[in-house]
């Protein structure tokens, strides 16, 4: 019986290592792929053609002043910012769980500590829903979303509470991220930041590009799913 035992915890220790590799390589493909894409990005905005650097920058200048603003806010009531901070971090997890078709049978928060139960087993297949709250911005997300269909004078007040959002989750990542949280340690450390820092940086081309003239967060997902897809199809016919 303790040889059996045996056996089988070291097949679920085998599949785990395989896993990891497995989720390593794909997420630095993916990195691999989207840094380029992001590399453009910066270009188009900072090194145009025949158009002023400022003129480009315009179309940041109302999230800029809510990125701002909330600074300010944040430094001036930073210690009742902890319960929100807290809040958004488990409803995150949240909202992933139910994307994965996850029950939440509780939820719980309360300033710097908090807890999500969920269904099933948090295993590598859920690393999206463990991870959620280090890289991904619902509040920023969910205005973005909301954005392309209004058509109003004051766009620029809808702008500033976006900039505050983003602003928001920073400090929700700067004072969340680290070692020492379960969500992130429960995995190997090297994967848990490689895909911290890809989703991050997945998630600035969308957001950034999401303000660009004609285009929305619908259409800059889109944007990012092709150019990365033609990286790909380029790097394979390179090879």
């Amino acid at each position: 019986m303790q040889k059996v035992e045996d056996k089988c915890y070291l097949c679920t220790e085998i599949m785990k290592k395989a896993t990891y590799i497995i989720s390593m390589v794909l997420l630095s493909i993916l990195l691999l792929l989207t840094i380029p894409y992001a590399v453009k990005i910066i270009g188009i905005i900072f090194l145009p053609k025949r158009i002023s650097v400022l003129s480009q920058l315009s179309i940041f200048q109302w999230v800029a002043v809510g990125i701002a603003l909330f600074a300010v806010i944040h430094a001036v009531v930073k210690k009742n910012m902890n319960w929100l901070e807290t809040f958004s971090h488990e409803l995150t997890h949240i909202v992933v769980a139910f994307l994965f078709l996850r029950r939440v049978h509780s939820f719980h928060a309360e300033e710097e500590s908090g807890v999500v139960y969920t269904s099933g087993k948090h295993d590598y297949g859920l690393a999206p829903m463990a991870l959620a709250p280090y890289c991904l911005p619902i509040f920023t997300y969910l205005l973005l979303s909301i954005r392309c269909l209004m058509d109003f004078h004051g766009m620029w007040i809808y702008d500033i509470l976006i900039g505050m959002t983003i602003c928001f989750h920073f400090f929700c990542f700067k004072n969340q991220t680290g070692n020492y949280q379960t969500d992130i340690n429960q995995y190997p450390i090297s994967f848990s930041y490689l895909y911290i820092i890809t989703a991050l940086l997945i998630n600035f081309c969308i957001i950034w590009v999401s303000f660009f003239p004609h285009y929305n967060v619908y259409t800059s997902l889109w944007r990012y799913v092709t150019s990365v897809w033609g990286n790909a199809v380029g790097f394979i016919r390179w090879i």
